[in-house]
C-alpha cells in the first residue's frame, strides 16, 4: 500500500512539473530562428568573444566575421555588434584596519542587433555585478578567487547576450 501511494504520488508531481512547463535551459535558445549571424565584437580575441562564438555554435548560428564572408552570404541580413568588455571595481566595506574589505566587480558590454539598417535591439548595454572578501591574510587566494568570479560573470554575460538574441529575433 506505501509504494502504490508513494507511487502515485511521483506521478503527480510529474505532472506538475510538466504542465506548469517547467524545462532544463539548453543551448539551442535561439535555434531555427537565426541560422547565420555577422559578429562585429571591438575585443575579438577575449575570452568573452570566445565563450559567445562557442554558445551560439551550440545553438546551431553559423558566425561570419569579416566583410568578405559576409558579403559571400548574400542572405545574411543579422548583424550583432559587441563593444569591449568592461571590468570595474569598488570598494563596499572597510575592515577594522581602515582597508577595504568587501569589493563590488561588475563586468560590463554594450550590444546593438541590427538587420539590414533597422536595428531589433537599439545600443544596450547588459552587466553582471558580484560581491567579494578580499582576505589581507591570503593574496595569492584572492587573486585566484578574483578569476573565477570574473569567468562565471562572462558566462553570465554570456546567457544575457544569448536571451536577448532570442527576444529579439522571435
Amino acid at each position: 500500500m506505501k509504494n502504490v501511494l508513494d507511487y502515485s504520488a511521483l506521478v503527480i508531481l510529474l505532472g506538475f512539473l510538466t504542465s506548469c512547463g517547467y524545462s532544463l535551459r539548453t543551448n539551442q535558445l535561439i535555434e531555427g530562428s537565426l541560422d547565420t549571424i555577422h559578429l562585429t565584437m571591438s575585443q575579438p580575441n577575449s575570452e568573452f568573444s570566445r565563450i559567445l562564438r562557442r554558445n551560439l555554435e551550440l545553438a546551431d548560428v553559423k558566425v561570419i566575421n569579416s566583410i568578405e564572408s559576409q558579403q559571400a552570404h548574400s542572405n545574411l541580413t543579422h548583424e550583432l555588434s559587441i563593444g569591449g568588455e568592461e571590468i570595474s571595481t569598488r570598494p563596499i566595506t572597510i575592515n577594522s584596519r581602515a582597508r577595504a574589505a568587501q569589493y563590488e566587480m561588475r563586468l560590463s558590454i554594450e550590444i546593438t542587433l541590427r538587420v539590414n539598417e533597422i536595428f531589433l535591439i537599439e545600443s544596450e548595454a547588459l552587466f553582471v555585478d558580484r560581491i567579494y572578501f578580499e582576505d589581507i591574510e591570503n593574496i595569492t587566494g584572492n587573486q585566484e578567487e578574483i578569476r573565477i568570479i570574473t569567468s562565471e560573470m562572462r558566462q553570465n554575460l554570456v546567457s544575457q547576450v544569448m536571451r536577448r538574441l532570442e527576444s529579439a529575433v522571435n
